[in-house]
């Protein structure tokens, strides 16, 4: 298993960034230990989204990826997201939803062997990040063929309204809550596309029982979500919104997204 460190001029950020990056694999043992000009098998790969007031760091400390993705055999890349909810904002030349979902993807795939199939490339995130992925995934359903969604910040609006998230920022990302609904809201992006007979990608969504901030939200979106007829699969069960829940969820999570 290796984890390297990524920074690269983004024309997306109109800056350099950086991500990190983990490869399943350990050290080179081809079968003729003098044959380099042996391939590596492009590798599935999850595009993970860290959550508020978090980055790329943490996860790597906090969230048992590594082995994980030896074991199964798939690659994380891990960008740095600040506090943007994973939405472009125009008016100040900072494009996080293309930066992750364009540029990254692109430049991750020229830099390592990963796989350039949709049904190998997946989307994930927590909190704020699995805002992040629920929303990047249905807005790019052609590159990300799954979605996987823990206690993700979803209806930020009514969390702002629980006293979770702070109004001046959303209406900085957002706007508004209107303008939210219309053009940043998930579910209504999903229903779009499959009345329009779309493939969807598959979605998984977890939460813990435990959560003060978003379970309710999440029980809302599960609930929303079978209303619409949109195909998904929850899980809640023991836990609260941090790491220890994450990593208790995160095989069954890694699981699905590797599933045929």
């Amino acid at each position: 298993m290796a984890i390297i460190s990524i920074d690269f001029l983004s024309q997306m950020m109109s800056r350099t960034v950086s991500a990190k990056v983990i490869l399943p694999f350990d050290g080179y043992t081809p079968a003729n230990p003098y044959d380099y000009t042996a391939e590596v098998k492009p590798f599935k790969t999850l595009y993970y989204l860290h959550g508020y007031s978090s980055n790329a760091e943490m996860i790597l400390s906090h969230i048992n990826f590594a082995e994980l993705s030896t074991a199964k055999g798939f690659a994380v890349v891990i960008p740095n997201g600040e506090n943007s909810f994973y939405i472009d904002q125009p008016e100040e030349r900072t494009f996080y939803g293309r930066f992750i979902a364009e540029e990254l993807v692109a430049v991750t795939r020229k830099l390592f062997p990963l796989s350039t199939h949709r049904e190998d490339t997946f989307i994930g995130g927590m909190s704020m990040g699995g805002y992040g992925a629920l929303a990047l995934g249905s807005r790019y359903m052609d590159t990300f063929s799954k979605i996987i969604a823990m206690s993700p910040a979803i209806y930020p609006y009514d969390l702002s309204d629980m006293g979770i998230l702070p109004l001046p920022l959303l209406n900085r990302v957002f706007i508004s809550k209107e303008n939210y609904q219309h053009y940043y809201d998930p579910l209504t992006i999903l229903s779009q596309a499959k009345d329009a007979g779309k493939e969807l990608p598959g979605l998984y969504v977890c939460c813990g029982t435990e959560d003060d901030r978003t379970y309710v939200v999440d029980c809302k979106f599960a609930n929303d979500l079978r209303k619409a007829g949109i195909p998904f699969e929850y899980c809640e069960s023991e836990g609260a919104h941090d790491s220890s829940y994450w990593n208790k969820v995160l095989p069954e999570s890694m699981d699905f997204m590797l599933r045929d």
